[in-house]
């Protein structure tokens, strides 16, 4: 009889492969272990969910079979989104996360990415999204793992990353240029736009809280080759030609990041500028009219006082003195039009 705790356990997403030949698919950490031990010249791969009983358990599992100390795993199973790369002995620890873009929120969702290299097998802990799914890459990509072996499925996975970063950058890019176009109309931001500049601006400060960190780890992959048996020949320069290549499009990405913040904060002070040359229009419109107004509250408060003055109670002096804030009040309004007052 299959236990509960048993049945509940997701199916395993693992593949273990020599040369082009597939020795064995879907198995655990145990069973991985008893083929990769019977198989020499074999290699695996395995995609484990980031949850906080099966994945973590496993991964536990695999960690201490690698001698990886408590620190090591804490470090695997954080959620506070640091990007680290770690050689302890023969295993390789990269910490990352993938991006995904919420465009109906206008928010950069975060999916940490742990994983566990060695000479001989990849494993990696993910936050399970839709958009981001490294077992579907492994088993796409297999004849090109084939042929490369481990390195080249963990470079597919940190270039599944990178390309999650591209695809935030143009979002946002196209995002900020909507809004710019807005500017280009001479009128500044309303209030539904100036709150959707806010959640693009929270969304830069959290991708590039993400671009930042991975530069130093891109590094440190470069110049921290795999250990082993299999890699006592040293790395393939056309593997360690692709990693520098990875770096530079990280690098670019991460550039154009930190451009963006340089362009919303433009966006930002464009608007508020146009939000001020609106006010000083409205101010110089109503001191305008304020001006023009005054002119017949000036003379019927003249006219009204109890004393006497010319064409005093009469038909004519109602007239001259209408005709009087007439134009005052019209020469008032020529003059302040010709100086774009009105």
């Amino acid at each position: 009889m299959v236990s509960t705790a048993v049945a509940d356990r997701p199916a395993p997403l693992s593949r273990v492969w020599s040369g082009s030949k597939i020795i064995a698919e879907d198995l655990t950490g145990e069973d991985l272990s008893d083929v990769l031990q019977l198989h020499s010249d074999a290699s695996a791969w395995w995609v484990l969910p980031r949850d906080p009983d099966y994945g973590a358990m496993e991964l536990r599992h695999v960690a201490r079979a690698l001698d990886l100390d408590e620190l090591a795993i804490r470090d695997l199973l954080a959620e506070d989104r640091r990007a680290k790369f770690e050689a302890i002995g023969q295993a390789r620890l990269i910490i990352t996360n993938a991006v995904s873009v919420h465009q109906d929120k206008a928010q950069v969702l975060v999916h940490p990415v742990s994983i566990i290299a060695t000479d001989r097998a990849v494993i990696c802990l993910v936050e399970p999204a839709s958009d981001f799914q490294p077992a579907q890459l492994f088993i796409q990509k297999e004849d090109v793992i084939a042929q490369g072996g481990i390195e080249v499925a963990v470079q597919l996975v940190i270039a599944a990353v990178i390309r999650t970063y591209e695809e935030a950058v143009e979002w946002l890019e196209d995002s900020s240029d909507r809004l710019a176009n807005v500017l280009f109309e001479e009128r500044p931001l309303d209030k539904p736009e100036q709150l959707y500049a806010f959640k693009l601006r929270a969304a830069l400060s959290q991708l590039r809280r993400l671009t930042d960190p991975m530069r130093t780890v891109m590094t440190d992959i470069i110049d921290s080759p795999p250990q082993g048996r299999k890699a006592k020949a040293g790395r393939d320069p056309a593997i360690g030609r692709h990693w520098r290549v990875l770096s530079e499009q990280h690098n670019r990405v991460a550039n154009a990041a930190d451009g963006l913040r340089e362009a919303m904060s433009a966006i930002f002070d464009t608007s508020l500028a146009l939000a001020d040359v609106r006010l000083n229009q409205i101010m110089k419109k109503l001191s305008g009219w304020a001006a023009i107004i005054a002119v017949p509250t000036l003379v019927t408060s003249f006219v009204g006082m109890n004393v006497g003055f010319p064409l005093h109670d009469s038909g004519a002096g109602f007239w001259v003195y209408f005709l009087l804030m007439i134009t005052a009040g019209g020469v008032l309004y020529f003059i302040f039009k010709a100086k774009d007052w009105l």
